[in-house]
């Protein structure tokens, strides 16, 4: 006897067909060993008591507090559903058609599928991510943290730019301000003077999209007419209540990122009660906002935002639970290069942070990161390639 490694459908299919297992059985099988756990925060006492029972009829379980069982309470609780997915298509046939149990369904039934490779539209091109995509930083600031990532003239922009593509860049990420923790801000008119010489010439130079890393909408609507194709929001769309049009206009691609304060004071004791739900909380909200605005749902890419706002076990935390922010479908970004909370554990700077940038980046890949922000392209383009190939 020994155990199966049958974490992925491909190591499953294999073992089951090793052992000569009847081909119309395999959709079962693999139906069973797709265990989920579905958190639900919302539901009434009698909607946990029938869960609970309609989950335990159909070989699932229900995780829920002492007191939910008490009668006539009409309080709401969280509860957890431990289950595979063909145990959640038998809990959603058993609750069909009773209407006090329908938003139940509906949340089950999402959580029954497989989500797909996410897509994204960056112009006209759509892309779907079966491998990891590359964004190298090019920071036209004088404070930025990594001086690495500093360029101080048009010339070495460009140089660093096209040697950023030629090692596998997918995307470049022009910053004109600095959002490091202790940041102060600048004026848009500022942040576009700094541009100006720069952005046009070298949107038409490079064949790979340019994304601008701003909050101001001004400074967006300037990017992107003159080349720029991706916005990358700090805010997540929440300090410029004018970016979501102007993104929407333009048709354009958004980064959303989450964050908590401004970078003057986010890292001043920040804290969570519930670090996964408040940030997919506020993904889900965002992204209702950006669609209302008019972007369109696949132009959209969401950002956890490490470093941002968020205690040294908060990014930890992050990282090793991503899949739960990939589970949103829509493709993720991670911003991790050689940040605080990979040196700090160690007394290390930013200039001696590579290897602990791409021992995370393992990581981040293995849970779901689509797009890989980065200051060392091509150290960053070979590990991605070696993960992926090992993963997919």
């Amino acid at each position: 006897m020994r155990l199966i490694q049958a974490d992925k459908n491909d190591f499953l299919l294999s073992e089951l067909r090793r052992i000569r297992v009847d081909e119309r059985s395999l959709g079962i099988f693999l139906a069973k060993a797709q265990n989920r756990i579905v958190k639900f925060t919302n539901l009434s006492a009698p909607q946990v008591n029938i869960l609970k029972q309609t989950a335990l009829v159909c070989g699932a379980d229900l995780a829920v507090p002492r007191e939910a069982y008490e009668r006539g309470d009409r309080r709401r609780y969280p509860a957890l559903l431990l289950a595979n997915r063909r145990e959640i298509r038998k809990i959603i046939g058993q609750l069909a058609g009773q209407s006090w149990m329908k938003p139940v369904v509906e949340q089950l039934s999402e959580a029954s599928l497989i989500p797909p490779h996410p897509r994204l539209k960056i112009g006209r091109e759509c892309t779907l991510f079966r491998r990891t995509h590359i964004m190298g930083i090019i920071n036209i600031t004088p404070d930025s943290f990594y001086r690495g990532s500093r360029f101080a003239t048009a010339d070495g922009i460009q140089a660093a730019a096209c040697r950023m593509v030629k090692e596998g860049a997918d995307y470049l990420d022009l910053g004109a301000e600095s959002t490091r923790p202790g940041a102060k801000s600048i004026s848009a008119r500022d942040e576009i003077r700094r541009l100006d010489p720069i952005l046009g010439k070298l949107a038409r130079r490079i064949n790979i999209p340019v994304s601008l890393d701003t909050y101001k909408a001004e400074v967006a609507d300037y990017a992107l007419d003159n080349g720029a194709r991706i916005i990358n929001d700090i805010s997540g769309l929440g300090w410029d209540r004018r970016m979501a049009k102007v993104i929407a206009r333009h048709k354009a691609t958004v980064i959303i990122m989450h964050t908590r304060g401004r970078p003057k004071n986010m890292q001043k004791n920040p804290h969570y009660s519930d670090l996964m739900e408040t940030i997919c909380g506020y993904f889900q909200e965002r992204i209702r906002r950006a669609v209302d605005a008019g972007i369109d749902l696949e132009r959209i890419v969401i950002d956890p935002g490490l470093g941002f706002g968020k205690r040294l076990e908060d990014n930890y935390e992050i990282i090793s639970r991503l899949t739960e922010i990939a589970a949103l479908n829509r493709p993720v970004l991670i911003g991790h290069s050689r940040k605080s909370f990979i040196g700090n554990p160690f007394g290390l700077p930013p200039e001696e942070r590579l290897e602990g940038t791409l021992a995370v980046q393992s990581l981040l890949i293995r849970n779901g990161a689509s797009i890989i922000r980065v200051h060392d392209v091509q150290a960053a383009k070979r590990a991605a390639l070696l993960v992926d190939r090992i993963l997919r």
